[in-house]
């Protein structure tokens, strides 16, 4: 009877909490953010609240701490929170934006005006989360092993050769010593410095982001505490983290892929006579934007990922561009003047044999390429690829910028 009544009891209690746990399986990252216009003062504050949902590994690593940028666009002021170690941060952190504009008049004098508040502006928060140095696996080596100095037998000549490892050190400080009179700083701590900046950067994940446009109709609470009673708010809000998006003209046909997305610009220069003939048709590359699925999976082979742009000229290459390798990530940019492919239009119709393709590839830690997805834009494609060319083509000058997805 006892043992009845125990089960009985784990049942029930199972049933009564199986419908909220099936809520929060699949719960998206979410950020809390609070903003509050204060016309008198000409501000715009911005309280980050906290951060709920967030992903606590990126393939065999874990997540140290999280931060959030805040930045207001179009504008230069940008900010950072305090790094949180919890999986439910919570900062409470204000930032001020000023609205002041300062407009000459005549005489010399200057009048300072509020900046109009309209849905052109908005305020972008973008989460980042920072990874731990150690992996969730550990390594073969111990700590102890990698920490504690070898120790060697003692050779013959060794008098000799400390005697000239001080000598070489003495020569080293005295450097140092001449560089730190000359330019104010030393070079070692300056290389320190820049190498632990990099490591930093290189630690950081970007989990996603969320972007609240500065519309009046959004403000239409009033702050609990306020020091004008002009000041509005927009309440706590708690809005999704998104991969980062484009304001580039197309960003919005693109379309969700486990693979990854790029955002491409197709242009055909004019030619000197014809439109037809003459001039080059150049891709280039401003965006990357990969899935948290598939950066996850390549985080966890500890592999570096590229892409690669190729111009194929009846079946063969002709020119191609290969960037450098970086670390699997969800949002990345790329300077279109460089990033970018060249195929020449000599006469009417040799664009007909000339076709791009685009790879997304990854190498792992030893050194085997594993493609991430690949497709083509070229005359005889179909879809989004082949409407692109056809457009570029349609409208010579003018740069064709689309988000393609790879297959």
């Amino acid at each position: 009877m006892a043992l009845a009544k125990i089960r009985n009891f784990i049942d029930n209690s199972l049933k009564t909490v199986s419908t909220p746990l099936d809520r929060t399986v699949n719960l998206e990252p979410e950020i809390g953010i609070r903003i509050t216009h204060s016309p008198n003062d000409k501000t715009l504050n911005v309280t980050i609240l906290g951060a709920r949902h967030l992903p606590q590994n990126f393939g065999f690593t874990r997540v140290n701490s999280y931060i959030v940028k805040v930045k207001l666009i179009p504008g230069k002021d940008k900010f950072e929170t305090t790094s949180r170690n919890e999986s439910w941060p919570q900062w409470n952190e204000e930032f001020v934006f000023p609205l002041r504009k300062e407009t000459k008049q005549k005489f010399g004098k200057s009048k300072v005006v509020e900046e109009e508040i309209n849905g052109s502006r908005f305020i972008v928060a973008t989460l980042y989360a920072i990874l731990e140095d150690k992996p969730l696996i550990a390594t073969e080596k111990k700590e102890s092993e990698k920490t504690s100095p070898t120790k060697e037998a003692p050779k013959k000549g060794g008098k000799k050769k400390e005697g000239q490892s001080t000598s070489s050190d003495n020569q080293e400080s005295t450097k140092n010593k001449l560089l730190s009179q000359f330019f104010g700083k030393n070079s070692d701590k300056l290389a320190e410095s820049t190498a632990t900046e990099r490591r930093a950067y290189d630690k950081r994940r970007t989990v996603g982001a969320t972007t609240i446009p500065l519309d009046p109709k959004n403000f239409v609470c009033k702050p609990s505490k306020s020091k004008h009673t002009t000041d509005v708010s927009t309440g706590d809000l708690w809005k999704p983290l998104r991969p980062i998006a484009s304001g580039i003209s197309g960003a919005e046909e693109r379309k969700e892929n486990k693979k990854g997305q790029v955002e491409l610009s197709l242009c055909l220069s004019k030619g000197e006579k014809d439109e037809d003939s003459g001039g080059q048709l150049i891709l280039s590359l401003n965006r990357l934007r990969c899935s948290l699925q598939t950066m996850h999976e390549h985080e966890g082979l500890k592999g570096q990922m590229y892409l690669k742009i190729s111009v194929i000229d009846s079946g063969r290459i002709t020119h191609f561009w290969k960037s450098d390798r970086f670390t699997p990530t969800v949002s990345m940019k790329f300077s279109p003047e460089t990033a970018r492919v060249v195929a020449d239009n000599p006469y009417k119709g040799a664009l007909n044999d000339v076709s791009f393709v685009v790879k997304f590839v990854s190498k792992n830690k030893m050194g085997k390429k594993i493609p991430v997805g690949h497709f083509v834009i070229g005359p005889d494609v179909g879809g989004a690829y082949g409407e692109q060319w056809k457009q570029a083509l349609a409208k010579p000058g003018q740069q064709i910028t689309k988000w393609q997805a790879f297959e």
